[in-house]
């Protein structure tokens, strides 16, 4: 294959690669404006893409959980742009007297309840009814249709919840497998938004939780072809609250008379020091405090543990139970071994009991539920996906323990030195001390941890790398200084060298000269011949070594020439030199855009144009001299003319201040030209190159990329 065969080949595969990632662009960004494109499960597990809005969520062996009874918990996922879709998922009540399930089209999500835009469908126990409604900041309730016998809590209920156009549908399927239905039109309907998991006053689980997008078939799917009625909004509880009904009641009483408690339930303080004879079974009352690793349930009088509990259903935190089993005393709180718990109803979740460290590390608080503070020193991840944390609080260190599954990164955020608040269980256990400490917490999820203030900036690695930071700004200063005194020394040398080529040039060369002459007058005087033009010699290289004296001392002060500017300089000089001659005009003209001249050319010039203005002066009989400077693209022109008496230009009329003329010029790679004839004055012209500017060396850069594109284009076109 060619060398065009492969270029055309490459820019083949190139083109090729950005239509398939510009495809996939779009693709992606038509995915975050519509919806999913085909059924996608959504990973439960994955905090780092959910936002929640309170509650406290755990995710635990595929299942997302709220173990809160919170008002208005939500968890939001997707993006805001989502249209059309459906979403379906397990749900599972934890609690009574509440409602849980799905939410859809959501957006301006804040904490609160119904703190939200959007649709929520799901069940509610307290009327046995699955519920369609919209909140927008409060909720309006456009469905509740009764499911018969019953709403179960503790069981798995299938929730398919969709939304196309302004339709809504939503369908839930019991253990039994009978399947209730229902579906509104809301005319000014949410168009679209994000959906989520959503529990009201009760905890709840969700599992299998997949979205896929939806089409006016899978909308008459759930309907059976029916036009859905338009949506009538009940404004209860917001609105007018209802007359009693015998419905609302008969939960309650169903209840009761399933729930009967223990009359001889004890207080869970009295375990701990059993009365001599007492039963070693004992029943006692309370209200669940954590679930996982063990069961912790906590009265008025202190919490105790229940390891491997025999439940009649899973409970939540928040649940008020009924346990009864064998009493382990232990030093600061008891156990219940071979326990039976049964819920009683949902309660409020207890409030933490805020200690300090040293109260923890007495046992006082063993087995209850407190607030406490620390400074994190480390996080670790123990087998068995449980997630350690250590503290110190004074001289006082504890561990903090936790094993939800769905931190994602908030457990790898957390910073040393950080200063954490956490709520959990207080226990001095080994177990979980392992005797490395007084006390741990068990954290329900890493939720109940709080960072109140960020690790402070005077660490021993901040402290480090300020040093070596320091070190390496000092090394890199003591670099650059000893790097511009070898520049400056590197420029004092050759400046010295450029003197001594200059002396050598001109002074040297005419004391050199000079002592020929004398030494030719001397053998013409013995001779007895005419010495007259070996004086003339003599005295005009006296003159000329003086002038060059002069200008080379001159030379050592470039700032004056560097404040005037040269052609005033020259200006200057030429004044000077007509001082004491009357009659001699002297014409100064600048053309082209003036420019920075470097301070050798300008040196040279200066030298040039002022032995070409004493030539004129001393030999010409000039009468009117011009000095002009022209300034072109690249180069620089001095011209001196004089309307003098002229003479013959030959090497044999060379004087010395001609010929060091040229070897100025000839030093900084300037052109001198030389004119003049018997009656017609004398012109001296000398053009050097300038460096190029900043703006027009970055023109012939762009240039040159430019030239060679289209030079690429060519061979592609080929």
């Amino acid at each position: 294959m060619s060398a065009i065969g492969k270029r055309i080949g490459a820019a083949s595969a190139i083109a090729l690669a950005i239509a398939i990632g510009a495809g996939a662009l779009f693709l992606l960004l038509s995915l975050q404006r519509e919806g999913p494109s085909a059924r996608m499960p959504v990973p439960l597990d994955r905090s780092d893409d959910w936002k929640e809005y309170g509650g406290t969520w755990q995710y635990i062996d595929g299942v997302m959980r709220n173990i809160s009874d919170e008002r208005g918990a939500m968890l939001i996922y997707s993006s805001p742009e989502w249209r059309n879709y459906s979403v379906e998922a397990d749900v599972l009540l934890l609690g009574q007297y509440g409602d849980a399930g799905l939410i859809l089209r959501a957006s301006n999500e804040e904490e609160g309840v119904d703190a939200y835009h959007g649709y929520m469908a799901g069940l509610r126990d307290l009327d046995n009814a699955l519920l369609l409604g919209r909140a927008d900041y409060g909720w309006k309730e456009y469905v509740a249709k009764s499911i018969a016998p019953r709403v179960y809590v503790q069981q798995w209920y299938h929730i398919k919840f969709l939304a196309y156009e302004c339709d809504l549908a939503v369908s839930a399927t019991a253990p039994t497998g009978e399947t209730i239905s229902a579906a509104v039109e809301d005319p000014g309907c949410q168009p679209a938004g994000r959906f989520g998991l959503k529990s009201y006053n009760t905890g709840a689980e969700w599992k299998n939780l997949v979205v896929r997008p939806a089409s006016a078939q899978d909308l008459a799917a759930m309907t059976g072809g029916n036009k859905p009625p338009r949506a009538v909004p009940d404004e209860y509880p917001f609105g007018s609250v209802p007359e009693p009904d015998e419905r609302y009641f008969e939960p309650l009483r169903r209840d009761l008379e399933a729930h009967q408690s223990d009359v001889n339930a004890r207080p869970i303080a009295s375990l701990r020091l059993p009365e001599p004879g007492a039963p070693t079974q004992a029943t006692v009352r309370g209200v669940v405090t954590l679930t996982t690793p063990v069961l912790y349930v906590q009265d008025s009088s202190g919490g105790l543990a229940i390891p491997e509990p025999h439940m009649e259903a899973p409970v939540g935190i928040g649940d008020e139970v009924e346990a009864r089993g064998g009493v382990i005393p232990h030093d600061f709180s008891s156990e219940l071994q071979r326990a039976e718990v049964r819920p009683l109803w949902s309660h409020t979740p207890v409030l933490p009991v805020v200690i300090t460290a040293y109260q923890a590390a007495t046992g006082a608080f063993d087995a209850e539920y407190v607030e406490i503070e620390g400074v994190l020193d480390q996080a670790q991840e123990e087998a068995g996906n449980r997630h350690v944390l250590i503290l110190d609080e004074g001289s006082q260190s504890f561990r903090a323990i936790t094993a939800d599954e769905g931190i994602g990164t908030r457990f790898k955020n957390l910073k040393p030195k950080s200063r954490l608040r956490l709520r959990g269980i207080c226990v001095v256990d080994s177990a979980y001390t392992r005797d490395q400490t007084s006390f741990a917490i068990l954290l329900p999820s890493l939720r109940d941890v709080e960072v109140l203030a960020g690790p402070p900036w005077w660490s021993a690695g901040h402290i480090l790398a300020l040093v070596i930071g320091v070190l390496l700004a000092t090394l890199l200063t003591l670099v650059v200084y000893i790097r511009m005194e070898r520049w400056r020394m590197h420029a004092v040398i050759e400046e010295r060298q450029r003197l001594a080529h200059d002396m050598h040039d001109t002074l040297a060369q005419s004391f050199a000269g000079l002592g020929f002459q004398l030494e030719a007058m001397q053998g013409e005087l013995q001779e007895g011949g005419d010495v007259a033009p070996q004086l003339k010699a003599a005295r005009e290289m006296v003159r000329y070594s003086h002038e060059e004296a002069r200008r080379s001392l001159a030379a050592l002060r470039p700032e004056h020439l560097e404040s005037v500017g040269l052609l005033e300089a020259l200006k200057n000089s030429a004044a000077r030199m007509v001082k004491n001659q009357a009659g001699i005009a002297i014409e100064t003209t600048c053309r082209g855009n003036e420019r920075s001249i470097p301070l050798r050319i300008a040196d040279t010039f200066l030298r040039i144009g002022q032995e070409a203005i004493a030539n004129a002066l001393r030999h010409a009989q000039a009468k009117h001299l011009r000095v002009s400077l022209e300034y072109a693209k690249n180069t620089v022109e001095l011209l001196v003319a004089d309307d003098g008496q002229g003479f013959q230009v030959s090497s044999e009329s060379a004087g010395f201040g001609i010929r060091g003329m040229h070897k100025r010029a000839a030093g900084v790679g300037a052109k001198l030209t030389l004119r003049s004839a018997k009656g017609e004055g004398t012109t001296v012209r000398v053009r050097a190159s300038l460096p190029p500017s900043l703006p027009m060396t970055l023109w012939k850069a762009l240039r040159m990329i430019r030239k060679g594109k289209g030079q690429q284009d060519d061979l592609g076109t080929d």
